[in-house]
């Protein structure tokens, strides 16, 4: 199955972007979970990313795939994963590669309720 995500294929401005076609999702390791990205921000962060100078970020070298913040479901599980389910929706902290249909990542997220108000899904599920 493929996938895409976004693209900084330089520093620079705008124009630096590019949408790429992945020939096959990722693969969780041990520990990981493969995320299907239902949403994700777009953000001065991202900008900076894109630019070159995010601070955590200044030894990274193009290509990078920007995103600094995601909710979606867990599409499957590496090895040893036992705290989140698939299908469960997560959201959390990436700093880069939100903007991708797919992400792995640690299983450090929090669930979010099924259903809540906006402001107690915002306190319920980021990462403590």
């Amino acid at each position: 199955m493929s996938y895409r995500r976004a693209t900084v294929t330089a520093f620079g401005g705008p124009e630096v972007m590019r949408v790429t076609d992945e020939p096959s999702v990722p693969e969780p390791g041990p520990g990981e979970v493969r995320l299907a990205v239902e949403a994700a921000t777009a953000s001065y962060t991202d900008t900076m990313v894109r630019k070159g100078i995010y601070p955590p970020l200044l030894l990274e070298r193009p290509p990078i795939t920007p995103g600094y913040d995601v909710v979606g479901r867990v599409a499957e599980r590496g090895a040893g994963v036992t705290e989140l389910a698939v299908g469960q929706r997560v959201a959390g902290l990436v700093q880069t590669g939100g903007h991708a249909e797919q992400l792995c990542l640690p299983p450090r997220w929090r669930r979010c309720p099924a259903r809540s108000t906006r402001r107690r899904q915002r306190r319920s599920c980021w990462p403590g």
